[in-house]
């Protein structure tokens, strides 16, 4: 399916693959300023169970080599794709997927990754073909396990369109309900991210996003730079 349905950066693709990903985040204007690398690995076991696994991604404060630095969780998911139809001489497709995952961090670091911590998430992801327009999501809801993060609902979904073979551009749009404030009430915080992809070739995907995360009662957008590269196999 991602032959025509490009991955969003920031969305757990709905379909079932073996592949594996590295996400860089250089966070450009926070306070302090970041460098994140996440390696994340795809596995399909049939037609219908998949699996994810999120190896510990490293995150460096600036100054670079001697900030504050740290390993963050570790998550293993289980997918189960509930509906998949396509007939691809329409150019339609749609697809939904159920997923269940864990996250453990062995060695919290707060100071360095403030809002990360032991969960359990439960979502549902889809995707809609229209060729060459077409729009995935995911929704679902975090349940912390102890202290470190923000048990809350999460919604995040994108529109894209297809450029020939080779090109995809589409924007995300993330909104969720884990942010706490400074009154002990909970607040909304959400992101927008315009992203353009290039399949290198049928195996290697390249993409490019800029990201602007947005916080209640905050006034200025926290800016990073996103780049993804996939290999399917």
């Amino acid at each position: 399916m991602d032959d025509y349905i490009t991955k969003a950066i920031g969305i757990e693709e709905p379909w079932l693959e073996n592949a594996a990903y590295l996400f860089a985040q250089a966070n450009t204007n926070g306070s302090p300023g970041s460098l994140t690398l996440s390696p994340e690995i795809e596995g399909q076991f049939s037609e219908r169970v998949g699996m994810e696994l999120d190896l510990p991604a490293y995150t460096a404060n600036t100054p670079l080599g001697s900030g504050q630095s740290a390993f963050g969780p570790v998550a293993a998911g289980l997918k189960l794709a509930a509906l998949h139809t396509c007939d691809l001489t329409e150019g339609r497709a749609s697809l939904l997927t159920a997923e269940v995952e864990g996250q453990y961090w062995a060695n919290p670091r707060p100071s360095v990754l403030p809002g990360q911590g032991n969960a359990v998430t439960a979502q549902v992801m889809w995707a809609q073909l229209w060729y060459p327009w077409f729009t995935q999501g995911e929704a679902g809801y975090t349940q912390r396990i102890g202290t470190g993060i923000t048990s809350g609902w999460f919604v995040n979904t994108s529109v894209g369109h297809a450029i020939g073979a080779t090109y995809a551009a589409q924007l995300e749009v993330e909104v969720d309900d884990q942010l706490m404030l400074d009154n002990g009430q909970r607040g909304l915080e959400g992101s927008v991210m315009p992203q353009f992809a290039y399949h290198l070739t049928q195996q290697w995907l390249l993409a490019i996003g800029e990201q602007a995360s947005f916080q209640q009662v905050t006034s200025h957008p926290n800016w990073s730079t996103w780049l993804m590269s996939e290999r399917d196999f």
